[in-house]
């Protein structure tokens, strides 16, 4: 008996930290290429569900994300590079992997180039092979798990640096 329960135990163990690692950042890059190429429909594929429904859906989801991205580009900003750093010790809660990561992205605008960075989110809801993820801006974890409650409190979310800016040079 002592024996069966070990070995199911071990079939829901947690995959070491190098291989969720990779994971994660394989699919937040795919995320960032998505998001740097306008490909609307596989950017939004990446975003929670709880978010989704949110939003009204997978439809209107990926309709109001054309919409913002289109009015930035109206507005002279283009998105030009977006990179990933390591992710945080993967925490499991409510039968999820969840870690946080930094998300840096660089955009041209009229004057310059601006650089953010901010603290991502990834969930997993099959012990890590496919992640989602969610950007909470300025929000502390309390509010985030206002919106969705399968979140852990003990993730962590430092908030982003201020913005850079590196001004185009002058021409002679």
């Amino acid at each position: 008996m002592i024996i069966m329960l070990l070995v199911a135990g071990l079939s829901y163990a947690q995959p070491p930290k190098a291989e969720l690692d990779a994971a994660v950042l394989a699919q937040a890059n795919a995320m960032g290429k998505a998001f740097i190429e306008a490909r609307y429909e596989d950017f939004s594929g990446y975003t929670h569900p709880t978010i989704e429904i949110m939003m009204g859906g997978k439809e209107k989801l990926v309709s109001e994300v054309r919409r913002s991205f289109e009015q930035l580009k109206l507005e002279g900003v283009s998105f030009t590079d977006i990179s990933y750093g390591a992710p945080s010790e993967a925490l499991v809660y409510e039968g999820q992997l969840q870690c946080t990561l930094p998300q840096i992205i660089e955009m041209e605008v009229e004057s310059g180039t601006v650089t953010t960075s901010t603290i991502l989110i990834a969930v997993s809801m099959d012990n890590g092979k496919s992640w989602y993820f969610i950007d909470p801006g300025d929000q502390d974890i309390n509010t985030m798990r206002k919106i969705i409650p399968t979140l852990s409190p003990k993730l962590q979310l430092p908030g982003g640096l201020d913005p850079g800016f590196e001004p185009n040079e002058e021409k002679p």
